[in-house]
């Protein structure tokens, strides 16, 4: 019978992992350390490997990509991915990816495009309340 407690216990593991999950994410450049926030609705095992596809077939589809084209190296998914919220695509997310872009944006931190950092006085009154 297939259907052992060690396979059970395995399948459960690997259910769990937060790479599995959805919501907002941080990529960070190995050579520079500077960051790109994303957000996906999909899980971020899935999100990751289209941005390494990208990297291998020199497309230019997300900035990361583009940032990477400068002679900077891509590391593995469990070194170079921070989860920084789980959560399913929506308004929510949209919020949260914003927020995290526009901090990095103020710290001269982020890969992301600048006019995505939209002035945001709720946004730069949380920062400063919340550093």
């Amino acid at each position: 019978m297939n259907n052992t407690i060690g396979k059970r216990l395995i399948m459960e593991h690997k259910a769990h992992s937060k790479y599995d999950k959805s919501g907002v994410y941080q990529l960070t450049c190995p050579d520079c350390k500077m960051t790109y926030t994303g957000q996906t609705g999909r899980p971020f095992k899935t999100r990751f490997k289209e941005h390494m596809r990208d990297f291998k077939h020199n497309n230019r589809r997300s900035t990361f990509t583009q940032h990477l084209e400068n002679g900077h190296t891509i590391g593995k998914m469990e070194q170079i991915m921070k989860i920084i919220y789980i959560a399913r695509k929506g308004r929510m997310l949209n919020t949260l990816e914003s927020f995290y872009i526009y901090k990095e944006t103020k710290a001269e931190n982020q890969i992301n495009d600048k006019l995505t950092a939209k002035r945001n006085e709720i946004l730069k009154t949380i920062i400063q309340h919340n550093p």
